[in-house]
C-alpha cells in the first residue's frame, strides 16, 4: 500500500506564490461577472451601494493577492540543494504575483468608473 501524503518542501510559500500570482485576476473576473449580475437589481431599485460594495471588495482581494505574492517573496526556504534555483524562482513569482495583482487592482478601479458615472438603468 502507498502513502497518499506527499511532503512538500516550503508548502506555505509555493501556495502564498499562486495565490499571489492568481487571486488578482480571479477578482478582476469576478468583479465583471457579478457586476453585469448585480445591474438588473439596481436598475430596478435604483440604487448602486452594492456595485459599489462589491467594487471595493475585489479591489480589497487583489490587493490581498499583493500582500500573498509579497509574503510569499520574502518567505525563508528551507535549505536544500537547489537554494539558488528556489529562491530566484520566488523572487520571479513574487515580483509578478506583486505586478499582476497591482494591474488587476487598477483596472478593478477602471472598472468601477462607470458606476459613478451612469446609472444602473442606462
Amino acid at each position: 500500500m502507498t502513502d497518499p501524503r506527499t511532503d512538500v518542501l516550503d508548502s506555505r510559500r509555493i501556495t502564498a506564490l499562486w495565490t499571489g500570482l492568481l487571486l488578482a485576476p480571479t477578482a478582476c473576473l469576478l468583479n465583471l461577472e457579478i457586476g453585469y449580475m448585480l445591474v438588473h437589481p439596481a436598475c430596478l431599485q435604483h440604487g448602486r451601494i452594492w456595485l459599489h460594495v462589491l467594487h471595493l471588495l475585489m479591489v480589497l482581494l487583489a490587493l490581498g493577492g499583493w500582500w500573498a505574492a509579497r509574503r510569499g517573496r520574502d518567505l525563508e526556504s528551507r535549505p536544500s540543494r537547489a537554494a539558488a534555483d528556489v529562491e530566484a524562482r520566488s523572487q520571479f513569482m513574487g515580483t509578478l504575483g506583486m505586478w499582476t495583482s497591482g494591474l488587476f487592482a487598477v483596472v478593478i478601479l477602471a472598472q468601477s468608473v462607470p458606476t459613478f458615472v451612469l446609472h444602473p438603468c442606462q
